[in-house]
């Protein structure tokens, strides 16, 4: 319906909906021998708390489905919410700022911030945080330039909450402007990026520079399924690991080591 959005983010929208039942990623998974595939789902503030159990209930269905919960800083019961989800075994929350319509620096964001991070504590966790960042959400969606989360915004956060684990989807920003993100978000103990699309709008040597920068542990594999998959965009990373002269334990890291660490997953 977005041709142009299709065609800047290379998307391969011809069996988009084939793929788009938890049980087609699960046998794809079972299929070409990956171990975990991990869920991230948004809501908007009414409905968080079905969309958290409803995805909740595709990793007890499907053995290789992994998954995070959401959050929205307007919704009621965040508290109650943070603790089922940490006590049920998620070790985090996924937002999508330019469509759940919130600003990640707006104060009812920091004040849900400072709730994630205090319950992360009482329940001995330090609860992992991924945030959407795709600049032309205003271009293509018709967000409120408020609503994006750019670089320098989550930089913010990282800076503000170190007791919180950071993960900037896309390699930190997709369709950012390219110097401009690599300025305002720099490498911190508690910030990783995912290579989800960003090896199809960025150049080779924007990512290499990336992977370089942050070094291999703060790297983690990423599909943006349905739109790609783990077995061409695997190649796709491979090259560029090597490019950027990742040793083999290095690609390890990042294709699966990494991921197991930071959500604390167990195979």
């Amino acid at each position: 319906m977005r041709p142009k959005l299709v065609h800047e983010l290379k998307l391969n929208v011809d069996r988009a909906f084939d793929r788009l039942e938890p049980r087609v990623l699960h046998e794809y998974a079972e299929e070409h021998d990956i171990d975990l595939c991990l869920l991230l789902p948004t809501a908007r503030s009414d409905k968080v708390i079905e969309e958290n159990r409803r995805f909740i209930g595709f990793t007890r269905k499907y053995s290789r489905l992994r998954t995070l919960a959401t959050l929205h800083p307007l919704m009621s019961n965040a508290e109650e919410e943070i603790r089922f989800v940490l006590d049920s075994g998620v070790p985090g929350f996924k937002f999508s700022s330019f469509s759940q319509k919130f600003d990640i620096c707006s104060p009812e964001f920091a004040f849900l911030l400072e709730k994630v991070e205090r319950i992360g504590n009482i329940c001995k966790t330090s609860p992992v945080l991924v945030f959407d960042t795709f600049d032309k959400g205003v271009e293509f969606f018709g967000a409120d330039p408020e609503h994006i989360t750019s670089p320098k915004k989550l930089s913010i956060l990282v800076q503000s909450h170190p007791g919180l684990r950071f993960l900037a989807a896309h390699m930190g920003g997709l369709m950012h402007d390219f110097d401009r993100m690599r300025r305002d978000l720099a490498p911190a103990s508690n910030l990783f990026l995912d290579t989800s699309n960003a090896a199809h709008t960025l150049t080779e040597d924007q990512f290499t520079e990336l992977l370089r920068s942050f070094g291999a542990h703060h790297v983690l594999f990423g599909t943006d399924w349905p739109w790609f998959d783990a077995t061409s965009e695997r190649v796709r990373i491979g090259g560029l690991m090597r490019k950027a002269d990742y040793s083999q334990d290095e690609q390890d890291s990042v294709l699966g080591g990494n991921a197991l660490r930071l959500f604390g997953f167990e195979l």
